[in-house]
């Protein structure tokens, strides 16, 4: 019995231990900088924000609001929670892989997962992705408790368990297509739970399919790069796809029962997801994290074929094969943005009454990350911020009132996407930076991973 606790205890608590190392050493990105924002605002603001953008991510802001209350909105503060979402997701793998094949293929799926650097990454990251992976987790290992013992209670939790999914992430219900498989054998039970799960879900859905507009734009239609890259993640290493992909095959191979629960898991919701993808772009990886416990069991499947010590030996070898993956992921620049740098810019540089002026209006979201950075600026085109205006952007000033308040700045700090000469055409901002150019003249310019700011003096 104490054995088979320790099963999920200690990958659990390597999980721990491995996102907790270096958790503020990256910069937060323009995504974290949301997160940081939307949870400072007040329960009404947030309650607000939802029914026009980012409902899909509801549940996730309010837990950051609570979060914030407790603990502040620093790095470490806002990434915790994914950090012990982290932890939670090993566990649980390390005890499906128990029940499944028995302690040492639960162990080494477990660990397997803990120092998964795709894992790693956004347990290390105030963003929902790892919080899905957990609740993924949860739900698998309720249903397969649900089909080794039956009864109400439990498939009552495992349909509380599949709404928390949904919540966290809309996409991530296609992880009931993968369990389709392993509940066969009690297919009308697993039908009911599922459709009463979906049921309390369809409100969310309905708002959100009228969001998706403003929140999948960003996507591009995946290429065969696309395809490619997604193993590459997986494995942590280009050269570790190959072993780990044999691995999983004998995994696969050699336990039917794992086969039926993990390889659907693993290999669903991307394929639905990128096919889909090929009309109306959804897919991102970041999306179908949630699949990745799925491949750690089969990978410890086939390691649990060879005898003990090769089977540890291999394990050893997998995990120091991600070392330089988690080492990477550490420099402070690793994230898309570093909003570091930024912030030490305009620290160094900028004066009180200085103007700024964002030519891009949805960049204007990265002073969530460090907002004591720019208290002392005046935001020359904002007539509301997010917070009042009910989005995260806000309302910009007509073009009288942008240059009445330009009238009384003689310096502007300018963000954009790119240097100057190479940044692309957004009428509405380019518009106040055409009447800047007209009495102001560029002083110096800086490049900060995410972006470019220049300052202007007026001439």
């Amino acid at each position: 019995m104490i054995r088979n606790r320790l099963v999920p205890a200690v990958p659990a608590l390597a999980a721990l231990a491995a996102g907790l190392w270096g958790l503020t050493g990256p910069s937060f990105w323009r995504d974290e900088a949301v997160t940081a924002e939307v949870s400072r605002r007040s329960l009404g603001q947030i309650l607000r924000l939802l029914p026009e953008v980012d409902a899909v991510h509801g549940l996730y802001y309010l837990l950051m609001h609570l979060v914030t209350g407790l603990l502040g909105s620093g790095e470490a503060a806002l990434r915790l929670p994914s950090v012990l979402a982290g932890a939670v997701t090993a566990g649980c793998t390390a005890e499906l892989g128990r029940r499944y094949g028995g302690a040492r293929l639960g162990l080494a799926a477990g660990l397997l997962t803990a120092f998964s650097p795709f894992l790693t990454r956004y347990a290390q990251d105030a963003r929902p992705y790892a919080l899905v992976t957990a609740a993924a987790a949860v739900s698998t290992l309720l249903l397969v408790s649900a089909l080794e013992r039956g009864g109400r209670p439990r498939w009552a939790a495992y349909a509380a368990s599949v709404v928390l999914l949904g919540l966290f992430n809309l996409f991530a219900l296609l992880l009931l297509a993968a369990h389709a498989f392993p509940a066969r054998p009690a297919l009308r039970s697993w039908a009911a739970a599922s459709g009463a799960a979906l049921a309390c879900l369809s409100p969310l859905v309905l708002l959100a399919s009228t969001q998706r507009g403003t929140q999948l734009s960003w996507l591009a239609r995946p290429g065969p790069q696309a395809v490619a890259e997604w193993p590459v993640l997986l494995a942590g290493n280009a050269w570790l796809v190959p072993p780990l992909a044999v691995l999983a095959v004998l995994g696969a191979r050699r336990l039917p029962a794992l086969r039926t629960a993990a390889v659907p898991w693993l290999l669903l919701p991307p394929a639905v997801l990128l096919a889909v993808s090929l009309i109306s772009p959804v897919y991102t990886p970041r999306y179908v994290l949630f699949t990745a416990p799925a491949a750690a069991l089969l990978v410890a499947a086939g390691l649990d074929a060879l005898p003990a010590a090769r089977a540890w030996a291999g394990t050893a070898l997998l995990l120091a094969g991600t070392v330089p993956m988690h080492l990477q992921q550490h420099a402070v620049d690793n994230r898309a943005d570093d909003l570091r740098r930024l912030r030490a810019i305009v620290e160094r540089h900028a004066r009180p009454g200085d103007g700024l002026l964002f030519r891009v209006s949805e960049q204007r979201t990265i002073m969530g990350a460090y907002p004591e950075t720019f208290t002392g600026l005046d935001d020359l085109a904002l007539e509301r911020t997010g917070a009042e205006a009910g989005d995260l952007v806000g309302d910009l000033a007509g073009p009288a009132a942008f240059a009445r308040r330009l009238a009384g700045a003689d310096r502007v700090w300018v963000v954009s996407k790119r240097p100057d000469r190479a940044s692309p055409a957004y009428p509405v901002d380019e518009s106040r930076f055409l009447v800047l150019r007209e009495s102001f003249g560029k002083v110096r310019g800086w490049r900060f991973k995410g972006g470019y700011l220049a300052l202007y003096a007026r001439e």
